[in-house]
């Protein structure tokens, strides 16, 4: 599971990760991930975030559409576990928005955690040391 530190908890870091994020869409995921800059000025004179220490933080958004709240819970679950397997071992200072889609609600924990590794090595998001 994430550890309390690792989670987005802000409304202006879900924003700031959607709009300058680097998305991912795979089947059932949109996935969006912000690295932060580690110098200030970054390369466009603007400071999105200072730069956090012990990796990346991760925050959910599971709509309605996915379902009622008994099967959303079981999704965000779903997804807090595979984002804590899939991000060991990165220490990259970032933000992760997953946004599960509706096709979501059917399928196995295991094909989530597929997919969210798939999409976070896309989006350049990679561990330091061997998983």
């Amino acid at each position: 599971m994430l550890a309390r530190h690792q989670r987005i908890s802000r409304g202006s870091e879900f924003t700031r990760t959607l709009r300058h994020g680097v998305r991912v869409r795979r089947t059932d995921l949109m996935t969006y991930v912000l690295i932060t800059p580690t110098e200030w000025p970054d390369n466009r004179d603007v400071r999105l975030d200072v730069v956090e220490f012990g990796g990346p933080r991760v925050g959910l958004i599971v709509s309605k559409a996915v379902g009622d709240a008994v099967t959303r819970h079981a999704v965000a679950r779903r997804l807090r576990a595979a984002g804590a397997s899939a991000l060991v071992g990165v220490d990259t200072a970032s933000t992760v928005v997953i946004r599960a889609l509706p096709s979501s609600a059917n399928v196995s924990s295991d094909v989530l955690a597929q997919q969210l590794s798939s999409a976070l090595g896309k989006s350049g998001l990679r561990a330091t040391v061997p998983s």
